[in-house]
């Protein structure tokens, strides 16, 4: 047998074709981009959703605001003044005689004399004092 004979046939890699071993680099690398695309399709809608969330918030703090604002701004106006009530006649008269520079007891003690004078004249009845606050008094 002759080192180089005709008879055998000595294989060559094929020309045509794409290897396996890229063949299955190739699929992997597709398989691996489909799964980026999903997650970073997922992390898009996630995004999405935070950012609404966020705005709903912002809205709804900007609303509180303008609500303190406007309450701030209805506390800071003045407020409309109460017409005062007129005094009684009693806190006039008791007034007049202070000022006069009785004291306060004194004073009492006129608005009693003068009311006991007036109810004297007239034809109403009213009690003393001492009168209303006994116990033994029947109805």
């Amino acid at each position: 047998m002759l080192f180089f004979s005709s008879n055998e046939q000595i294989d060559m890699p094929k020309t045509s074709g794409i290897p396996k071993s890229i063949l299955a680099d190739i699929n992997k690398l597709k398989t691996r981009l489909t799964t980026l695309e999903k997650n970073h399709s997922s992390l898009i809608k996630d995004f999405k959703s935070t950012i609404k969330s966020h705005s709903e918030m912002l809205k709804k703090q900007q609303s509180t605001i303008a609500q303190q604002e406007t309450t701030i701004a209805q506390l800071g106006k003045k407020s409309v003044k109460k017409e005062k009530r007129k005094p009684s006649e009693y806190n006039l008269f008791l007034k007049g005689k202070m000022t006069q520079g009785m004291s306060m007891i004194d004073a009492v003690k006129a608005w009693k004399e003068k009311d006991s004078s007036t109810s004297s004249t007239s034809s109403s009845t009213r009690q003393t004092g001492q009168d209303w606050q006994s116990p033994t008094q029947q109805y």
